[in-house]
């Protein structure tokens, strides 16, 4: 009998690779040689018993579990702050990551999160010069015309000059001195970056001329040479309700002083427009019959917001006689300052027909006498400038208020005199023709009436 005194003899102790073999392995190698004893005893008993073969070779060893790395201080708070045992290995140093990154970007996406209806107030932080590049200190949102939006990147320290920016150039007219202007404005803190134009709606409507007698000197200076229909920004120095400078952010919108839009080709039966170039209007009826009822056809069709029956309109407008085809008022001239319509309280026939019209249209109508003045059929041509809520139309031929003007410490007030224009208050009367009814007295609004 083949003897089997190996049989105790212990198992390497390393594999093939040279490495320690784990349990299992010295277990699967146990296992594998007791069946190998069982099949030896097996031929034995049959008288049949050759040479054991060879044991095939032992699987690869698995790799023993790496050592985790050193645990830092930082891993352990945050395993203790979360309640649970402290984290290992590679999820320790992804989590620490993830905390890091969360305390140094969420404070950023917070403070851009401001941008939007809303300013963003400035609470904290380093005060910037006031004349820095404006795309490093604020942005402006908003359409030109519609109420500007003023988000603050950092506050703004007092300014000690004013500083001018074109944020979007129109292409409308070039102004130039005397000329009539439009303009909307709206005042910000330099600081929060709050609102202070001290209006409902935020935003103040001003009509004048460019002058520094209309619009103060700093203003006067900065429309001067801007097209109709650019936005400018001014940041100047003004004085804080504690006496001290700050900055003041003025947002100025150069509104367009004539119609501005697609240009469309009149109906059949209306009165002929013709523009002059300084701007002045001349209306011609010839050849056609008096109007036995209102009607409108549109020259110029703006995109602005539509007209309603109780709304307050800035406008240029010329109405001619039927009769004589003489020209019996208008607004219409690069130098005359555009006038009011109430919408509430002008001539029926005009107020049916502009109701839906939209800011920015030129407009040719016929009035029969009933819906005009009551003594003649009109022919009428208006161009649809802006509609202005209660509280923000200033008359901006007044004379600026005191703040208007440099003072001892160089603080400088860029807006002029706030006195609101109120509809229905006298407007400068626009020269006639030889021979024309100019009406004494015209009110904005009735005209003719």
């Amino acid at each position: 009998m083949t003897s089997h005194a190996d049989d105790t003899t212990p198992l390497p102790a390393l594999g093939p690779d040279g490495k320690p073999l784990t349990r299992r392995q010295l277990r699967e190698r146990e296992r594998e040689r007791a069946r190998e004893r069982e099949r030896e005893r097996a031929r034995e008993r049959e008288g049949n018993a050759p040479a054991v073969p060879a044991p095939p070779p032992p699987p690869e060893p698995e790799p023993e579990p790496e050592e985790p790395p050193a645990i830092t201080g930082a891993q352990r708070a945050i395993g203790a702050a979360l309640g649970r045992p402290r984290p290992r290995g590679h999820a320790a140093v992804v989590l620490a990551a993830i905390v890091v990154a969360a305390i140094v970007l969420v404070p950023v996406v917070v403070s851009r999160l401001g941008h939007g209806d809303t300013p963003t107030i400035v609470a904290t932080g380093q005060p910037t010069a006031a004349d820095a590049p404006i795309e490093a200190v604020l942005e402006v949102a908003g359409r030109v015309g519609a109420v500007p939006v003023v988000s603050l990147l950092a506050p703004l320290a007092p300014a000690t000059a004013v500083t001018t920016d074109t944020l979007i150039t129109g292409d409308g007219r070039i102004l130039a001195t005397g000329d009539a202007v439009l303009l909307s404005v709206s005042t910000f803190s330099g600081t929060s970056g709050e609102n202070t134009t001290g209006t409902s709606t935020g935003v103040r409507i001003y009509r004048g001329t460019v002058d520094a007698a209309s619009l103060g000197d700093v203003l006067a200076d900065t429309v001067t040479g801007a097209t109709e229909g650019s936005r400018l920004v001014l940041r100047a120095p003004v004085s804080a309700d504690d006496g001290a400078v700050a900055t003041e952010i003025t947002v100025v919108d150069v509104l367009p002083t004539t119609a501005s839009g697609e240009e469309r080709a009149p109906a059949a039966g209306m009165p002929t427009v013709a523009f002059a170039d300084d701007g002045t209007v001349s209306l011609s009826v010839q050849d056609l019959d008096a109007p036995t009822r209102a009607a409108a056809s549109v020259l110029v069709a703006g995109t602005g917001q539509q007209i309603n029956s109780g709304d307050v309109i800035i406008a240029r407008y010329a109405f001619a006689n039927w009769s004589d085809n003489s020209l019996r008022t208008s607004s219409y001239g690069t130098t005359t300052v555009p006038g009011i319509i109430d919408m509430s309280d002008t001539m029926s026939g005009l107020a049916q027909q502009l109701v839906d019209a939209t800011v920015g249209s030129r407009i040719v109508l016929v009035l029969p006498a009933d819906q005009a003045a009551g003594d003649d059929a009109l022919a009428v041509v208006i161009d649809i400038l802006a509609v202005v809520a209660d509280g923000t139309l200033t008359d901006a031929t007044a004379v600026p208020s005191p703040q208007a003007t440099p003072t001892t410490d160089g603080v400088v007030r860029v807006t002029p005199s706030s006195g609101a224009a109120q509809p229905g208050a006298a407007q400068p009367a626009a020269a006639a023709p030889a021979g024309a009814a100019a009406p004494a007295g015209a009110a904005a609004g009735k005209e003719e009436q």
